[in-house]
């Protein structure tokens, strides 16, 4: 591809540890406002999630960092990278459905509450076996 630089691993590493800083400092600030200024309870109610969450949260940022921690090394080394994405994409699924289930709560939609329970398996052993073959498609494709 004409005009791709690829990153060093020294810049990845630096640009994912920034955004998991900058994502902790202003969840600070959301439980700072929580605690002390904003009692409105759907602001509440989200803040409440994200701190329930931070641990799933971490983990998929820290994830999708090794993934790309593994796409900046050369071909042999990159041969991890898309297992770390596709299990990062599926916590990311896990997370989008919890939030959908609280957008449910919020909203009193009950519609969403398909998302959980048997159906979930299948949508996540899905999600994995597509995100790992779109990544071993990329990262073939970037390096022919």
């Amino acid at each position: 591809m004409a005009g791709h630089r690829k990153e060093s691993v020294a810049e990845v590493l630096i640009s994912g540890v920034i955004g998991i800083v900058v994502f902790l400092i202003v969840l600070a600030i959301l439980n700072i406002l929580a605690g002390a200024y904003i009692q409105a309870p759907i602001f509440l109610q989200i803040v409440e999630f994200l701190n329930a969450n931070l641990g799933l949260l971490i983990l998929i940022s820290a994830l999708f960092l090794i993934g790309d921690l593994f796409g900046a090394l050369p071909l042999p080394l990159s041969l991890p990278g898309p297992v770390f994405f596709a299990s990062g994409a599926v916590l990311l699924v896990t997370f989008l459905v919890r939030l959908f289930l609280l957008i449910g709560e919020i909203t009193g939609v009950g519609v969403f509450s398909v998302l959980e329970g048997a159906l979930s398996i299948p949508v996540y052993l899905f999600v994995f076996v597509v995100a790992l073959i779109a990544g071993y498609i990329g990262l073939i494709a970037d390096r022919a």
